[in-house]
């Protein structure tokens, strides 16, 4: 008898518990504005990164770095951009 009591007494709590979640992610649980949130858009979710999302942001600057090094060559090669050295005085410099 005694152990009957022990295991409806443990069961009850797993119940109260499973309730509580189910809850809570009724009230929070993924949801902006009435949609899902979707996973592959948070690049870091939980402390757990998200490699998906880091390859797609690498793979946006790495097209915004080449856009821009089209547009300066483009100006480099159109003559509205030059570019002069000069030698700095330094250690090299003798």
């Amino acid at each position: 008898m005694r152990s009957l009591r022990y295991l409806n007494t443990v069961l009850t709590v797993i119940a109260i518990l499973l309730t509580l979640q189910l809850w809570t992610l009724w009230t929070t649980g993924g949801r902006d504005d009435g949609r899902m949130v979707d996973v592959a858009s948070v690049a870091r979710a939980g402390g757990i990164p998200n490699a998906g999302m880091q390859r797609k942001q690498a793979n946006d600057l790495l097209k915004t770095l080449i856009k821009k090094t089209e547009e300066l060559t483009g100006l480099f090669k159109s003559g509205r951009a030059r570019m002069r050295l000069e030698q700095t005085p330094g250690k090299d410099a003798k």
